[in-house]
This record gives structure tokens, sequence and C-alpha cells, in this order.
């Protein structure tokens, strides 16, 4: 008797890069999965809009500095032509002026090249959920500058939260995605989705980034 196999979601992906060594490191990377499949590369921010109209990847991984066009300039093109592809930056540069550029932009998610493999596979896939992976080498520098940026004392609005919820929004905030938080707090990925989508509602944001931003300058984490 023949055993049926689980269809799994394919991920189709571009991944530009200036550096044809980083590009042949990710595609190794992916190539090693069953579910992401990189259709298409190129090498600077007009050849990533070029081949996201060609291709209409589910992900695009970009750098932020490169020829002719840059990251953050293509990203935002993308996102204003076609919003619902999915942007991950992965990049050398750990600073707060290319990680806020970028996210302002419309990226989903940003981490680093020297991240060990498996965690860029994952923020693959954690993009492609819906999900804004903020790898922890850079997600600091989001923080730091968010909470520099709160309102005076006294002009926050009152959101009460559950010491669950607080530990949730604590984590999110700290760039872990669902799994992290679920595995650091024991709680399944379902019980975290449940109290981001209420923690959403209390902070009336519409995605995890806004919820992040917010969350973080309100001076509740």
């Amino acid at each position: 008797m023949s055993v049926s196999v689980a269809e799994t979601k394919q991920i189709n992906v571009v991944i530009v890069d200036d550096e044809k060594f980083v590009r042949g490191a990710l595609r190794t990377y992916l190539s090693q999965t069953q579910d992401v499949v990189v259709v298409a590369e190129g090498e600077n921010g007009q050849e990533a809009i070029d081949l996201v109209r060609e291709h209409r990847p589910d992900v695009l991984i970009i750098d932020v500095q490169m020829p002719v066009m840059d990251g953050v300039a293509a990203i935002r093109h993308i996102v204003a032509e076609m919003p619902e592809i999915r942007i991950l930056v992965v990049t050398g540069h750990v600073s707060d002026i290319y990680l806020k550029a970028a996210l302002i932009a419309g990226a989903s998610g940003y981490v680093v090249k020297d991240a060990e493999p498996g965690r860029i596979v994952a923020a693959v896939r954690e993009v492609d959920a819906g999900d804004c992976p903020i790898d922890p080498a850079v997600a600091h520098l989001l923080v730091e500058d968010l909470r520099g940026s709160r309102p005076s004392s006294g002009a926050e609005a009152v959101i009460e939260l559950s010491e669950r919820e607080e530990n949730v929004l604590k984590l999110l905030c700290e760039g872990l995605s669902n799994s992290e938080i679920a595995a650091s707090l024991f709680l399944s990925e379902s019980t975290v989705k449940y109290h981001l989508v209420r923690l959403g509602r209390k902070f009336q944001t519409r995605d995890r980034l806004q919820l992040v931003i917010t969350a973080l300058r309100s001076g509740l984490v």
C-alpha cells in the first residue's frame, strides 16, 4: 500500500545581493530544504524590481547597499507596486540607520548575513507566514531608538496587560519569532498567536511590526 505524503507549500524566493559569494551561500542554505525554491537571482536594486515583476515570488531576499539602486529604494518601489511580496533583508550592515530605513520602506524582516544558516531559512518561512523576524544582533538598536522617542511622562495611553501578555510582548520586542516565544514561555505556538491577536487589538495595530513600535513607544516594555 502506498503512503501518501502531505503536500508542503512551496515558497518561491528571489535572491538579490551584489556579492556572488553571498548569493551562492544563500542558495545553498535554501536548496537544502524541501519547501523553499530559489527561482531567480540578481545583483542590484533595479534587478530586484525586474525579477519580482517577472517571477512574483513569495519572498524577496535583498541586501541594503548595492550598486545601481540600493536595497531600501528597491524595497520602497516593490512595496508600492506589489505589496503582496514579502521582503527579507539579509545584510552585513548592523546599523539602526539601515534597519529603520528598511523597515520603514516596507521590509518584513531583517537578518544579518553571519546568522546561522538555519536561522536564515527559518526567517524566510516566518516572513512568508506573515511574521516579522528581526535578528537579535540588531533588534536592540531598534528598541533603543524607539524607546528614545517615547512621549513625555503622562502622555501614554493606559493599556492593561496580563502577566502572560507582558511576557509575550517583551519577547516579541526582542525580535523572537512565534516558535521562539513559545519555547521560551513553554507555550504552544497557537497560544502565542492568540496572545498576539489580543495584543494587536489592545494596541490597535495591524501587524507585528506596528505592535512592536507602538509597544516600545508606549513605555510598557
